[in-house]
């Protein structure tokens, strides 16, 4: 009888560690079949999306952006006092009003997929890790964005 134990405890051991081994598996190919090709023909902001960014998305982001620089402006003496000034500015000034600058109707990837297609003949781009590029202008002068 504890053979018949033994042996069970064993197939669910193997059992357990070819679900995890299986599991691991595909959590780790997700972000490989997460890239995909861009269809220029069918990218973009359609007239409904253009028109709802019109009409809501553009408002809500200026309320959104005014009342952030507001709050900073009122959480500041506090910001001050735990040392967190640049981390308050960045999420309630910088990223609301860079918000706005969005094209109209377009998502971010959209957005970065425009704005990475514009061409400087100073600039010379590298993309390292996917935040992070490097601009190197003409006249040897290097800028790093995180």
């Amino acid at each position: 009888m504890t053979v018949k134990a033994k042996n069970q405890r064993t197939f669910k051991q193997k059992a357990f560690t070819v679900a995890a081994s299986l599991s691991l598996m595909a959590a780790s190919m997700q972000p490989a079949l997460a890239a995909i090709e861009i269809d220029e023909t069918d990218f973009g902001p359609s007239y409904e999306t253009m028109l709802v960014d019109t009409a809501v998305g553009k408002p809500l982001q200026l309320v959104s952006a005014v009342t952030g620089t507001a709050l900073y402006l009122v959480s500041l003496p506090f910001s001050v006092i735990g040392g967190k000034t640049t981390q308050a500015q960045q999420k309630l000034v910088v990223e609301p009003w860079s918000a706005m600058g969005r094209c109209l109707g377009c998502t971010v990837a959209e957005d970065s997929y425009y704005k990475s297609q514009v061409t400087d003949d100073d600039i010379v781009r590298i993309v390292v890790d996917q935040p992070s590029e490097i601009f190197i202008n003409t006249n040897d002068y290097v800028v790093v964005n995180p």
